[in-house]
């Protein structure tokens, strides 16, 4: 049901675009567009991606697997290729942890533990990258203040898991949660994978920024790099919420509205956000090769008998 409704969403949002836009002179930039650009930005991503998996892997080193990083790159290929694929109930995140775990022996908890983290070592990333290009773009002061606010408090919880963490442990986690009990989250090995991942969190996302930087030159976009900042981390942190299909129509209004709101054509930013869904898609091919090479979806199959650990 949730599917559906999500899938609801989508298409209403993507609808009232189709509806709103100009689609005439959206194909007409993107008939002229620069494809050197594209090409650029395609680039960027993979790039990216590849950071992102290196990041992954030592998340999963500091929490006790021991996986060749080449192996995680292949992974983190296949689950960016699953989430834009195949349906959600299967879900990128979900197929690279399970497969992560894998014929491993009570690896069910870190492994899934690494994909969780990864993601919220990106998100902090996301969080820096709108924080410092607030600085340089007319917005609200109050919009700056409860941010950066919020972004100390994330960094002081941060630095105080040590404290706080084994006190959660104790008291708060029964049940299906226990499994968190056995994480080394507070170890000396995790905390250093933790901060020399945050770095290449923000490599990642300034890849991913001008990536999108790239591809609104090639439809004549004029925006600083500021603003794009701005649109990409901060639309890229509501798109991930479970509201709609892999993000699509909230993805694409948002760049509309913020390209818009910072006096860029909304035809513009439509053509970039169509262009953005086929540098997706191009980035997501090695995905679909390694899924094809370690014998399709059916690697999937015994996902609930063979995790149960």
């Amino acid at each position: 049901m949730m599917m559906w409704i999500k899938l609801l969403l989508s298409a209403l949002i993507l609808g009232y675009l189709v509806w709103a836009l100009d689609l005439s002179a959206i194909f007409d930039l993107l008939k002229e567009a620069d494809w050197l650009l594209v090409i650029a930005a395609c680039l960027c991503l993979i790039i990216g991606q590849v950071f992102s998996a290196i990041r992954w892997a030592w998340l999963a080193r500091g929490l006790g697997l021991a996986v060749k990083t080449g192996r995680k790159i292949q992974l983190y290929f296949l689950g960016m290729f699953l989430s834009l694929f195949l349906p959600s109930i299967i879900g990128g995140d979900l197929a690279r942890g399970y497969l992560l775990a894998k014929g491993r022996e009570h690896a069910g908890w870190p492994a899934a533990a690494s994909v969780i983290l990864e993601r919220l070592n990106g998100v902090v990333g996301l969080a820096m990258v709108i924080s410092f290009c607030m600085f340089f773009l007319d917005v609200p002061s109050m919009w700056v203040w409860l941010w950066n606010t919020g972004l100390v408090v994330g960094f002081i919880v941060l630095f105080t898991a040590g404290w706080w963490w084994p006190k959660l442990q104790d008291s708060a986690w029964q049940g299906k949660l226990s499994g968190w009990k056995i994480l080394p989250l507070t170890s000396p090995e995790f905390a250093a994978a933790w901060w020399k991942s945050l770095p290449v969190s923000l490599l990642f996302q300034a890849l991913v920024v001008q990536s999108h930087v790239f591809l609104g030159m090639a439809v004549g976009m004029e925006l600083s790099w500021f603003v794009y900042g701005f649109m990409v981390c901060l639309i890229a942190l509501a798109s991930a919420l479970p509201l709609s299909f892999n993000g699509f129509g909230i993805r694409e209004a948002g760049y509309v509205g913020i390209a818009v709101w910072f006096g860029a054509s909304s035809e513009a930013a439509g053509a970039m956000a169509a262009l953005w869904v086929f540098v997706l898609l191009i980035a997501a091919i090695p995905g679909g090769i390694v899924l094809w090479r370690m014998g399709g979806t059916k690697i999937l199959q015994k996902q609930k008998s063979s995790n149960a650990d």
